[in-house]
């Protein structure tokens, strides 16, 4: 499970980066209504693995992975969308002025198009690990 913070703060970052860029960033389990034909990214949480800092410690680590998927349609090039998927990769890379305490942003990986792939939108896609470090508080 991606806890909360981490969902945010990876889709407002992507956001940000993906703006200037034209490009909407989509919630991947949103309904999209829009039948629009301009590149835009699916945003999702991949599989994500929540365990103790030590045993009996109330301190938990969360580790997972998000994943940006840009889609474009098929015939612009490829150069135009590894562009893109670059600066949204810059996005998880540099320093900001906020970032929540315990989030890490690690190692990237990108994911080519599928060759046999049909239909008329291509997915360039990237992925950015994460981890998590969150301590759970007695009531006082």
């Amino acid at each position: 499970m991606t806890s909360p913070v981490v969902w945010q703060d990876a889709f407002d970052r992507a956001t940000a980066a993906a703006a200037p860029l034209g490009l909407k960033v989509k919630d991947i389990l949103a309904q999209d209504l829009d039948p629009g034909t301009d590149p835009w990214v699916y945003f999702e949480t991949a599989s994500a693995a929540s365990g103790r800092l030590g045993v009996g410690e109330i301190l938990n680590e969360e580790t997972g992975q998000i994943w940006l998927h840009l889609m474009v349609q098929r015939g612009t090039g490829a150069i135009d969308a590894v562009q893109k998927r670059k600066i949204l990769s810059i996005a998880f890379r540099v320093p900001v002025e906020y970032l929540p305490k315990g989030l890490y942003y690690d190692d990237q990986g990108f994911d080519p198009p599928a060759k046999d792939e049909t239909g008329n939108w291509v997915r360039f896609s990237l992925m950015v690990d994460y981890r998590y470090q969150d301590i759970v508080l007695p009531a006082s």
